[in-house]
């Protein structure tokens, strides 16, 4: 076991202390393929009994043992070769398509063998198995938003986590945090066990090639930290994640298509991350390398680019409109910040804000002018209960939400929408002088268009089970729309509409009559539902953290605060959590 430990201390401390990331991290990335280490393989779908590599119950008699016999094999050891090198198929295909030989990874990486640094309590001991089961059970489909053989955090982890430390760690972290809500003690025992994934991660990706399982356990870290502690966003691993892939992306050439498969996985969790942080976090990482398009890369030998394409676990069907999401979350955020502080109106202040303006009017162009892709073209995904329809609503979901967002805080956007639909052309604004009238607005002001798209949202969402996978990409939607849920905008019509941006709304059953205050309460109603259901089905802190969130900003509308925006509450009442 010394000798173990002195040998992987060693290798750690080969790489150059102050090493750039380009100099890190241009040697190649996805080097290693996730791998089966025979007796560990895991049976991902029967429910049966997961047995943990690392038998905690008999550490203390393997270490002695240790000490007296010939050395073991290592406890964490990937010198096996792999099985299986594709994270997230860019084409359908069926599992025995799954299996390639390894030989497409970027680099040959160094057989590794590593073990725990520092003992661990036994409390973490004791509950190894039962974690590691738990994780395969319920905790890998909270990471897709579909789930089955196709689901990377399934079947790949499975692979991968008894070679990996850092994934064997961060699997058990997660389970920890969720069976915290029936068993508090596994609170700490969570955290002990995400310390200990942070301590092996932080010294995996110092490595000259960073193993996919690392990259792996990276986005399993950051993006579960919430699950924790809900104020955490997972910054750090996010724009470690963010480095690492552009200083990949313009050190390589010529990479394989298994190689480039790999690398758009990782984009696709990225631009999901960076969604999720936009509308939370001020700080804006430039990570523009990243590819602007949603389909995969081209396919491998042997595919046609005209077969149906799988959907991301974290993106789905909708990259492209994620993407554009995330820039009007940086936009509103930025322009919140902006009026919040503004004291005095000068000429660089009148000139930010129309930037803002033509930014959002560029974005509310793209979004429109997106188009989904057929649910005939969509890959199967091989989870019964989540469908490629329900993706597509999903995706339809966001765009009407990236224009929701757009639409409330810069409602010039809906003048050519209003003066086609009002006679008198007398466009009706929302400022916060103006007083709720009990008079219904005529034409169709902008009070009408943010409640029919509010409500358009939810029902795209609530046409979707809450048995469908999909539900952990659903939450952000959901609080995104509860500032527009106002009983003041009961009475709203779009009678008179003529012509809307997008065919989804246009098609709306909800356009046929007025809005009403029991409309609305039922509406609020659904969202308090389901997002309650989620708090049962997904991690439980954050979920709680926005139903705070939606809450506070109905009392806040309730006592009469005019232009109340949910985001607005979220920052002053230090509400702020990974909507995801």
């Amino acid at each position: 076991m010394d000798a173990q430990l002195a040998n992987q201390r060693g290798r750690a401390g080969s790489s150059t202390p102050h090493q750039s990331a380009v100099d890190l991290f241009c040697s190649g990335i996805f080097d290693e393929a996730p791998s089966s280490y025979g007796a560990s393989q895991i049976d991902t779908v029967d429910d049966v009994s997961l047995t943990s590599p690392l038998s905690f119950d008999d550490l203390s008699r393997e270490m002695d043992l240790q000490s007296r016999q010939t050395p073991r094999k290592a406890i964490f050891s990937k010198s096996q070769t792999p099985k299986n090198d594709s994270l997230w198929p860019s084409s359908y295909t069926t599992i025995s398509d799954l299996q390639f030989d390894g030989s497409s990874s970027l680099g040959s990486p160094n057989p590794i063998s590593q073990s725990c640094q520092t003992p661990l309590a036994q409390s973490l001991q004791d509950h190894s198995s039962i974690l590691v089961e738990y994780y395969f059970k319920e905790v890998c489909g909270m990471m897709s938003c579909y789930d089955g053989q196709l689901n990377p955090y399934r079947t790949t982890i499975s692979d991968a986590w008894s070679g990996s430390p850092s994934l064997y760690y961060i699997t058990q972290s997660m389970a920890a945090a969720c069976l915290s809500e029936v068993l508090p003690k596994f609170s700490s025992i969570g955290l002990q066990l995400q310390k200990q994934a942070s301590i092996f991660l932080s010294e995996e990706i110092q490595e000259d090639q960073i193993q996919t399982s690392s990259l792996l356990a990276l986005v399993m870290l950051g993006m579960s930290r919430s699950w924790h502690n809900p104020g955490e966003v997972g910054q750090s691993e996010f724009e470690i994640l963010a480095t690492t892939l552009l200083s990949s992306k313009a050190c390589q050439t010529n990479t394989s298509p298994s190689d480039e498969q790999k690398m758009s996985f990782f984009q696709n969790s990225l631009v999901y991350w960076q969604l999720l942080l936009a509308f939370v976090s001020d700080r804006e990482p430039n990570i523009q390398g990243i590819r602007q398009k949603w389909a995969q890369p081209a396919q491998p030998d042997g595919h046609r680019l005209d077969e149906p394409l799988m959907p991301h676990p974290q993106t789905g069907v909708g990259i492209e409109i994620q993407m554009l999401v995330s820039k009007v979350g940086c936009l509103v955020r930025k322009e919140r910040k902006r009026i919040r502080s503004r004291r005095f109106a000068s000429r660089n202040d009148i000139d930010q804000a129309h930037k803002a303006i033509l930014e959002a009017e560029q974005l509310q162009s793209l979004l429109c002018a997106i188009q989904l892709p057929h649910k005939d073209t969509i890959a199967d995904s091989g989870d019964e209960m989540t469908p490629p329809d329900h993706l597509l609503k999903i995706a339809e979901a966001y765009r009407c939400t990236g224009l929701l967002q757009l639409y409330r805080n810069f409602p010039d956007l809906l003048l050519p929408y209003a003066s086609l639909n009002d006679p008198t052309h007398e466009f009706i604004t929302f400022s916060p002088e103006r007083e709720a009238s009990s008079t219904p607005d005529t034409g169709f002001p902008e009070n009408a268009w943010l409640i029919y798209l509010a409500l358009h949202i939810l029902d795209l969402v609530q046409d979707i089970p809450v048995s469908s996978t999909s539900r952990s990409i659903q939450p952000f939607l959901l609080v995104s729309i509860c500032s527009e849920l106002a009983l003041d905008r009961a009475g709203c019509s779009a009678a008179s509409a003529q012509q809307l941006p997008l065919a989804s709304l246009a098609s709306s059953p909800r356009l046929r009559a007025p809005v009403t205050q029991i409309d609305i309460l039922r509406a609020r109603k659904s969202m308090i539902s389901r997002l309650s259901c989620f708090e049962n089905m997904l991690a439980a802190k954050p979920i709680r953290q926005m139903l705070l969130l939606v809450k506070e900003t109905w009392a806040c509308m309730e006592t009469d605060q005019s232009d109340v925006y949910w985001m607005d509450v979220m920052v002053e009442k230090g509400y702020t959590t990974l909507m995801g």
